[in-house]
């Protein structure tokens, strides 16, 4: 009983100093407000879902060279072939490689950062279009055509979210391989970027001309 006690007691006190009542009120209303909003970006932030799909099976494989200091080094192309060959509790892998390409067709010519992908990789990181299509396995290959995604970001900040670059034929220059031609097919949806901020998304047949090009991994889990 001598909490209530207490508690009816400060009460009473808090009446009698009415200026002190409302710095109280003030200060806890406060509090609890700054504590809702820090709560609703540290859940919108780091505890929401990704979008991806299945994300609880997704996995990034990263490998260190101790040598050079490096604790996440890129894979080769012959090392990914190694690991397809010689890793089975993994169900597929996504190929994943940053370059920069002079764009020619979207306006004035420009530099854009893109991060070029195997066939499969938008179906083992989960992720789906928001307007046409993304890169499929029929995508991929020495002679498939050239194909590209636009990210979400860049379609909507750059092309202000523009329906018609769908179809749209695209010049991609780079210095090893010369001038490559690819077609609009997709925009993704807004998601996390792996493992680097992009504007567009090729395919890996437009880039894997050298067995030299890093790339980074991602895996589903079988």
């Amino acid at each position: 009983m001598s909490f209530f006690r207490d508690l009816r007691v400060a009460f009473y006190s808090l009446m009698r100093t009415q200026g002190l009542a409302i710095t109280v009120i003030l200060t806890l209303a406060l509090g609890i407000g700054a504590n809702a909003a820090i709560f609703t970006l540290v859940r919108g932030v780091l505890l929401k879902p990704l979008v991806n799909r299945d994300e609880d099976r997704l996995i990034y494989i990263r490998q260190s060279a101790l040598g050079a200091g490096d604790d996440n080094t890129a894979f080769s192309v012959p090392e990914i072939q190694d690991l397809r060959a010689s890793v089975k509790t993994l169900s597929a892998f996504g190929e994943f490689s940053t370059l920069e390409f002079t764009m020619i067709g979207l306006g004035e010519p420009r530099v854009v950062q893109s991060g070029v992908v195997s066939g499969n990789y938008f179906e083992v990181m989960g992720l789906h279009p928001v307007l046409g299509r993304l890169i499929g396995p029929q995508d991929d290959g020495p002679k498939a055509a050239g194909v590209v995604v636009l990210t979400y970001r860049f379609w909507a900040t750059t092309l202000g979210k523009d329906p018609g670059v769908m179809g749209k034929t695209l010049r991609l220059g780079w210095g090893p391989m010369g001038d490559r031609s690819a077609t609009i097919i997709g925009v993704l949806e807004p998601s996390v970027p792996y493992p680097q901020d992009t504007e567009i998304m090729p395919t890996s047949s437009l880039a894997r001309t050298t067995s030299l090009q890093p790339w980074s991994l991602a895996a589903s889990t079988a």
